[in-house]
């Protein structure tokens, strides 16, 4: 009755999808809610929109026809979002991949550095040890080489003679 006098035709499926592209939705209609409420309207199907206000008209103008463009819309924000995380979750895994191997380059950075440190100190000790005896036998040598040292100019004068 109400129906086709607001309405093209009185097929409330029809009245219903246009509701629901509306963004109105069916409210559920289980016995418990409705039994406080007339038995003569516990049959009605009701629908709700957040902008459908009694007494406040202002609202009305908000309501508008939900398009494909805005199902894609949200479709493509819904599918972003989901990459979103996605990345987020690639980005939370390789950062953690990359302290690991950071802590791991560290720790062999740090090991070949004492091992190059025991190195040296071994080739240091080594290199002291073959001076000390070098050095003791050069100050006993150096007596014997001023002695020598006038030796030398004449076997420099004499190879170039020969030459």
């Amino acid at each position: 009755s109400v129906l086709p006098r607001y309405f093209k035709h009185s097929n409330f499926s029809s009245f219903a999808r246009q509701l629901n592209f509306y963004g109105f939705r069916k409210l559920r209609t289980d016995p418990i809610l409705t039994s406080d409420v007339d038995p003569h309207t516990a049959c009605f199907v009701r629908f709700y929109h957040e902008k459908f206000q009694k007494d406040k008209p202002q609202l009305l103008h908000q309501i508008k026809r939900a398009t494909k463009t805005d199902q894609q819309s949200k479709d493509e924000v819904e599918s972003l979002k989901h990459d979103v995380a996605k990345l987020k979750e690639t980005l939370s895994l390789t950062a953690a991949q990359y302290d690991q191997k950071l802590a791991e380059l560290s720790y062999e950075c740090n090991r070949r550095i004492t091992a190059m440190n025991a190195e040296y100190d071994k080739l240091a000790a080594l290199v002291h040890s073959a001076i000390t005896p070098r050095d003791s036998i050069l100050a006993a040598s150096s007596a014997t080489a001023s002695s020598s040292a006038s030796q030398v100019p004449d076997l420099l004068h004499s190879l170039s003679q020969a030459a």
